[in-house]
């Protein structure tokens, strides 16, 4: 699977980790949300807003690398996916 370089750190995008874990959309995202107040922005995710990142973005859902509807998106260092797997078997 290919990384996506963001602020010098390998993460992964939402739809990555669906298909990573052979889940439907929104899978993760739900975990994400479930388990917000554990995870730290900047050490664990990162989340980039469509107006700041706009052409970052576009080249992501180009490359298929973010969901077509994406706006705003999530991405997660390999510490945050570890704590989306904590107590669980898939995010």
């Amino acid at each position: 699977m290919e990384f996506i370089q963001f602020q010098g750190k390998n993460t992964l995008s939402l739809r990555q980790l669906d298909r990573l874990n052979g889940v439907v959309k929104g899978t993760t995202f739900r975990r994400f949300r479930a388990l917000e107040a554990a995870l730290v922005e900047g050490r664990d995710y990162f989340l980039l807003e469509a107006q700041e990142h706009a052409d970052f973005l576009d080249d992501l859902r180009q490359r298929g690398l973010i969901y077509p509807s994406t706006v705003n998106c999530l991405l997660f260092t390999e510490a945050g996916y570890r704590k989306l797997l904590v107590g669980s078997d898939r995010p």
